[in-house]
């Protein structure tokens, strides 16, 4: 290899006898300072004294991985050219160090001096381009993930807005500009659907690139709103878009609903987004984006493509005994068939007042599962085979097998089609004025048709069906919320607080008040 003076290497392995024959391979090249570190902790205190351009770093070490080296390095030397020494069951680590912004990975079983060479001159090569072992200057791209590792750096509380600012004014990053922080404003966290299948499909799996694209076309929008907002990739599909100086509540969400429309229209996303997050302050903007990220779950209950304000979402209920409780509020009383569709949908509405981890939800799935068979029912292992294997993005989709579970079981006769879609019709709006004849119109049936089949399938009238629905969600907020009881009454399509609390003691045989 053709000498090139003042190029430093270093070399980062735990193990003596790797990490020597790596250092001898490479100092055999030529025109190399080649160091030696035992674990990330020590190469990131050598680098601190005496930055090295060329990176070789195992994953796992002890003290501090090598994963963790290039987090670190990406915000104080991002410069750097880092290459992963990985073996065949680190394939998963090695390609997070990739996404973290190592430029390859060799595998320790079969690297040849073929390779390491090669890597040395592409790391060369790219810095002769950059001007003669000169820094150039970051790129539209490079900028975007040295912006973000500075962000999570700070986020995570490694460094202190004076570090921060110290290293964005070194790199020339921009947006940390303290002054631009203080006034009182606002910011949303997005959160992109199918991101990963996305990501794989366009970048053939590469993080970076799908980062850049994002950021590209959201940071033109919001910086048409003030030329100082940022967007910053919070980790895997989530994203903290700024909207400095915004203290409007309409105009904040409708400039979402905007970055939104543009993200679908140019990139072909659909994305959630918690809006409405206030802060004052740049260590105040931090530490609502430590507390909005907490409560993230949030999206998992709703609809996809959907906006939620921040300052109404309750954090969620971890400590139940979810089968004695759905067992109390439904009552105990034996369920027939005819009753299986509400009582999923009364289960599935309670899951999402409660709004329990994400992590949690196929084990209340699985309970939902254990309440049918308690009352008599088979659930057949095809459907359980499906909850265990399903690793879904939202609750719907849990409830997708029940339902189609519930079409096969139905029946033509008890089940007619009629009759599943005025259930779900009920189910969909008991909260807001639901009316025979509205019901009527959309099944496509008379009054005196459609009130004779409920009947028959259901076994009491449809407005009878309906108050009994209502009550039992309004059964399931009263124990898992401190709303008032007329509150509580209206959010269940009941807005006569007296006319609701003498259903409800009719209904349950106790006052809504004392039922919490």
């Amino acid at each position: 290899m053709e000498r090139r003076g003042g190029m430093n290497v270093l070399v980062v392995d735990d193990e003596i006898g790797t990490r020597g024959y790596l250092a001898e391979m490479l100092r055999s090249f030529g025109g190399l300072d080649v160091r030696e570190a035992v674990h990330g902790r020590d190469a990131l205190e050598q680098m601190e004294a005496e930055p090295s351009r060329i990176v070789l770093t195992d994953i796992r070490m002890p003290v501090m991985d090598g994963l963790e080296l290039i987090r670190q390095c990406r915000s104080r030397f991002p410069d750097v050219w880092f290459v992963v020494l990985s073996n065949f069951a680190e394939f998963e680590l090695a390609q997070q160090a990739l996404q973290y912004g190592a430029r390859n990975y060799l595998l320790k079983a079969t690297i040849t001096r073929q390779e390491v060479e090669r890597e040395i001159r592409r790391a060369f090569l790219h810095y002769e381009q950059a001007g003669e072992q000169q820094s150039a200057p970051f790129n539209a791209n490079e900028l975007i993930m040295v912006r973000n590792s500075l962000f999570h750096e700070r986020l995570d509380g490694h460094i202190r807005n004076e570090e921060l600012l110290r290293r964005a004014d070194r790199f020339g990053v921009a947006a940390f500009d303290e002054n631009k922080y203080l006034p009182p404003s606002k910011f949303a966290i997005l959160e992109v659907e199918r991101f990963e299948e996305w990501k794989d499909a366009k970048f053939q799996g590469r993080t970076d690139l799908a980062v850049y694209a994002l950021s590209n076309v959201a940071s033109e929008t919001i910086r048409s709103w003030n030329e100082s907002n940022e967007l910053f990739h919070l980790g895997r599909n989530r994203f903290v878009a700024l909207d400095l100086e915004e203290t409007d509540d309409e105009r904040h969400e409708c400039k979402l609903r905007e970055m939104l429309a543009v993200a679908k229209r140019y990139l072909a996303l659909e994305a959630s987004a918690l809006s409405h997050c206030g802060f004052s302050g740049m260590d105040d903007f931090f530490e609502q984006v430590r507390h909005a990220r907490e409560r993230m779950d949030c999206f998992f209950y709703e609809t996809e493509a959907c906006v939620l304000d921040a300052r109404t979402v309750r954090r969620p209920e971890a400590e139940l005994d979810l089968l004695s409780f759905f067992q109390s509020a439904e009552g105990g009383g034996r369920i027939g068939l005819s009753g299986l569709p509400g009582l999923v949908e009364t289960y599935f509405e309670l899951l999402r007042h409660l709004g329990r981890p994400s992590s949690s939800a196929k084990a209340d799935v699985q309970t939902l599962i254990r309440f049918i068979e308690k009352n008599g029912f088979s659930v057949p292992a095809s459907l359980k085979a499906e909850v265990e294997r399903l690793q879904a993005y939202r609750l719907s989709e849990y409830k997708s097998l029940f339902v189609k579970w519930l079409e096969e079981v139905g029946g033509a006769d008890s089940q007619r089609e009629e009759i599943v879609k005025a259930l779900a019709f009920i189910h969909e709006r008991y909260a807001s004025k639901v009316s025979l004849e509205g019901l009527c119109a959309h099944v496509n049936l008379s009054r005196s048709h459609l009130s004779k089949l409920f009947k028959t399938s259901q076994g009491v009238s449809v407005m009878e069906y309906l108050e009994a629905y209502r009550l039992r969600q309004a059964r399931l907020l009263l124990r898992t919320t401190k709303d008032p009881i007329a509150e509580v009454g209206e959010r269940v399509g009941i807005g006569d607080v007296f006319y609701f609390s003498k259903v409800y003691k009719k209904h349950f045989g106790i006052n809504p008040s004392k039922d919490r």
